[in-house]
């Protein structure tokens, strides 16, 4: 019995200890040297970098990978590289969470400003900080959130134009006119639901069918320069064109970047005839034909 106890143990050791050998010698293996453009994305997590990894032949175990990484603690930073599978694990993991990629994957959100997009670039180190601001304020609206690939210290003036050629390539088939990307900005900046969109867009057009002004809080968000909260006292205090509950028609530019459920909201919008709307707590909008109507609305959800 004692003799079994003692081979059982000897099988459990050298099981463990061909483990942890298994586990020193993946971290330290180095393959042929076969270079490879590998790209991490935004929410991907540890386990499936670690199979792209694997798949790429950049790494002999996925498993391995992951718990190296865990044990190490590190945090992979999004953006591509350039591999090789003659680097071990530990020089892999090092470039990956280091964030020394050959090119950024940036994500431009919809809805964001270009002083946002020019402070977001210059962090990432695409560009000079105020360089994108000089060549591209001119060009609010057409700056195309998406998902790009650019070089460190990239030139402002190539993603200027990398972001309108998306823009154009994105709106081609759509062709909307300035007043429409003007109503869009205001539409991706109000909506948090895309359901909502068309109709948000319905509610402002018919408000413009009517002469009546705008009165969109983003407008006003966007004269004082920040997409902070603003109380009743900015409707008439923060003078500026942008601000629709002082001008009548629409502001002079577009006050953000829209994305394309914007633009297509504004489009193909949904006339209810609709007037008003506020948002609730969870973000969704409740639509008002009268102001009596959007009156009552808000006290059933105060």
């Amino acid at each position: 019995m004692k003799k079994g106890i003692f081979l059982f143990l000897i099988v459990v050791f050298v099981f463990i200890l061909a483990l942890v050998l298994y586990f020193f010698w993946s971290i330290n293996h180095r393959g042929a040297g076969v270079e490879r453009e590998f790209i991490v994305r935004g929410g991907q997590s540890t386990q499936e970098i670690a199979q792209n990894l694997a798949k790429d032949g950049l790494i002999s175990s996925a498993t391995v990978f992951s718990l190296y990484t865990k044990i190490k603690g590190e945090l992979i930073q999004v953006g591509v590289y350039k591999l090789s599978s003659s680097q071990n694990m530990k020089e892999i993991l090092d470039i990956l969470a280091t964030g020394k990629a050959s090119e950024y994957l940036i994500t431009i959100p919809e809805g964001w400003r270009v002083t946002q997009i020019d402070d977001y670039l210059a962090k990432k180190g695409v560009i000079t900080a105020g360089e994108l601001i000089k060549i591209a304020s001119a060009d609010e609206g057409y700056l195309f959130p998406d998902t790009y690939r650019f070089l460190p210290n990239t030139p402002a003036f190539i993603v200027r134009q990398v972001m309108l050629e998306n823009f154009a390539k994105k709106t081609a088939g759509f062709n909307p006119t300035r007043d429409q990307i003007i109503l869009a900005s205001i539409v991706e900046r109000e909506a948090k639901f895309d359901e909502d969109r068309p109709k948000i867009a319905g509610v402002y057009l018919n408000r413009q069918g009517i002469q009546m002004k705008l009165e969109a809080d983003p407008t006003v968000q966007y004269a004082k320069g920040n997409w902070q909260p603003i109380t009743t006292a900015d409707y008439r205090s923060v003078t500026s064109p942008y601000n629709t509950y002082l001008y009548p028609g629409l502001p002079p530019g577009p006050i953000c970047n829209p994305g394309l459920k914007s633009i297509e909201a504004v489009l193909n919008p949904q006339k209810d005839g609709y007037l008003y709307f506020f948002h609730t707590s969870d973000g969704h909008a409740v639509f008002s034909t009268t102001l009596e109507e959007h009156q009552e609305n808000l006290k059933k959800y105060q």
